[in-house]
């Protein structure tokens, strides 16, 4: 137990949920410290792009990631996927101008995004192949977040837009009722989780049992409450895997 203290370990947490919880992730850590018996760093990021190539140029050993991130975690560094929020997955919405009356026939269409480097751009250009829009017939605008990517839209500077269902979800009802919700990924097969690095796969079944443990302690469930998150289940090493054709199918790498 003394070397476990000793040894400082680090926690890493994906910046979109820092935002919102900042002194609920450094409550989140302060547990896993006493559960797990060893001392863990949490230093939060606010941008996920540089939080990613943090934990890619090494030295960490949990992480909560979004989906885009735990598979370059997975495939690039051997980290394990350990556990998921049960019921919360990420979706994207395609989105128009209220009474657009569907996908406008100009070509090239306009698409706004926050960035392709977040699981909701391959979602959306899923969505795209299954109205069968090429991406051939597409002109992507990266504006930086998602509320971005729907007011390109409001305002006329894009014919349509990939909007995480979160971000939706939270918008005002006002913003709401400019757009129309022309299609939605209903896939279930993307997912912030957290994942360990491989140093501590000896630990996946003990960090496993700490997550998932949290719902049935008192102070566990009293930080996954005010994290907005319910139980938390395990997820197997081949969780991620349905993202890797998901990317490729949308021309990219993780």
């Amino acid at each position: 137990m003394t070397s476990q203290m000793s040894t400082r370990f680090r926690l890493s947490v994906c910046p979109h949920d820092t935002a919102k919880f900042m002194v609920e992730w450094f409550q989140f850590n302060t547990y896993l410290q006493r559960q797990l018996g060893c001392s863990i760093h949490f230093e939060p990021e606010d941008n996920f792009l540089v939080e990613r190539e943090n934990v890619l140029s090494g030295d960490f050993h949990i992480v909560y990631a979004n989906p885009f991130s735990a598979l370059a975690f997975m495939r690039r560094r051997g980290f394990l996927p350990v556990a998921k929020v049960a019921g919360l997955f990420d979706e994207t919405f395609l989105v128009a101008q209220a009474g657009a009356g569907g996908v406008p026939r100009q070509r090239p269409l306009r698409i706004a995004s926050a960035t392709d480097r977040l699981i909701v751009h391959p979602l959306g250009v899923d969505l795209l192949e299954r109205l069968k829009i090429p991406q051939t017939q597409c002109e992507f605008r990266f504006v930086g977040n998602h509320m971005k990517a729907a007011h390109a839209v409001i305002k006329g500077e894009a014919d349509l837009a990939f909007v995480f269902n979160e971000t939706w979800l939270g918008m005002a009802e006002a913003t709401r009722q400019q757009l129309e919700v022309i299609a939605e990924s209903t896939d279930r097969s993307a997912f912030h989780c957290f994942c360990i690095a491989p140093e501590w796969a000896a630990r996946k079944a003990e960090i496993q049992r700490v997550l998932i443990g949290m719902h049935d302690d008192p102070k566990g469930r009293a930080i996954l409450d005010a994290l907005h998150f319910g139980p938390l289940e395990p997820l197997d090493s081949n969780a991620l895997d349905p993202l890797i054709p998901l990317l490729q199918r949308a021309g990219l790498q993780d």
